[in-house]
């Protein structure tokens, strides 16, 4: 299948010059959308090889390539990072694609295109066959991606994402990132053929890792979750009264600390008995929602899961 391209005027947000807050929404909204675009193909009309039965019945057999095993180790991860983005759009990022060891296989969940969105971003979880890996890793070789120092060029755009690829395999772990993937138009853009053809390669294995959860999917419920308090600089005050939400009291008692000086954040990794009650409350709350944490004035936070191969406060 060929990736559906996120809305055109996803590329002219970044290249308009707006000020103040509205420069902030329209930025946050436009994200809001693309997230949903790029959910809806993990999650619906992607055929992949991992539909039924190895096309051909000719796939390498269990075992051919070697991997971690364990369901806290990541064997193939995907993520879209950076570009012009409001700080605590990276804080709340996870994962598009994270496939585990054991089979288990993480990805973005479906959001609607409201705003202000959830507290914390949904994620979709479905477990595939050992089998299933060994064709996902044997795309991987075909593709080129089992090798390092592949160049990927830069396409003459401004303030895109880079898409990061990595994969562990045989004790290596093989890493990509190319700029501005899926947002570019390769024979315009200043690319080479090789770099044409490398690009075209990555997007077609992120095409096949796209399509490993289907229709059977079901919830993500994390475990840990990393919570960050956001300076007044970070995150102004919301102004415009159809977007203030009312404070809500902190239902724990582990919280970021007060952020220091100059600092835009501060953070803390909630695992435990706490996550549950801490997850309870954010899903009555929007990413807008202030939060009261004993007699402090009310702070904005950013919530992510903790996944494996997060490094939470220290990443």
């Amino acid at each position: 299948m060929e990736l559906m391209q996120p809305p055109s005027d996803y590329g002219r947000l970044y290249l308009m010059t707006l000020t103040g807050r509205s420069r902030e929404l329209s930025v946050r909204r436009s994200l809001l959308g693309l997230s949903a675009v790029l959910a809806s193909v993990v999650l619906t009309g992607c055929s992949s090889i991992f539909e039924g039965e190895p096309e051909g019945g000719g796939g390498p057999s269990s075992g051919s390539y070697e991997h971690p095993t364990g369901g806290q180790d990541v064997v193939v991860s995907v993520r879209v990072l950076g570009g012009y983005v409001p700080l605590e759009y990276n804080l709340r990022n996870t994962p598009n694609v994270l496939v585990l060891g054991d089979g288990t296989v993480i990805v973005a969940g479906v959001m609607d295109m409201s705003y202000p969105g959830p507290a914390i971003n949904p994620l979709q979880t479905s477990t595939i066959s050992e089998d299933q890996i060994q064709e996902l890793l044997t795309a991987a070789d075909e593709a080129g991606l089992l090798s390092e120092a592949i160049e990927y060029g830069s396409p003459s755009v401004t303030d895109m994402p880079d898409t990061v690829l990595e994969l562990t395999t045989g004790g290596r772990t093989f890493s990509h990132s190319a700029y501005a993937l899926g947002f570019d138009d390769g024979t315009t853009l200043g690319l080479n053929d090789s770099e044409i053809a490398t690009r075209e390669a990555l997007q077609g294995f992120l095409d096949t890792a796209q399509g490993l959860v289907g229709a059977d999917s079901q919830q993500y419920v994390p475990t840990d979750v990393v919570a960050y308090r956001l300076s007044a600089q970070a995150a102004p005050p919301v102004e415009e009264p159809e977007l203030q939400q009312e404070p809500r009291i902190w239902p724990i008692a582990t919280a970021p600390p007060p952020v220091a000086g100059t600092d835009l954040t501060s953070c803390v990794e909630i695992a435990g008995p706490e996550a549950a009650p801490l997850l309870a409350a954010l899903q009555e709350a929007t990413e807008l929602t202030p939060w009261l944490i004993g007699t402090e004035p009310p702070a904005r936070m950013a919530f992510r899961p903790l996944l494996p191969g997060d490094p939470g406060c220290e990443g």
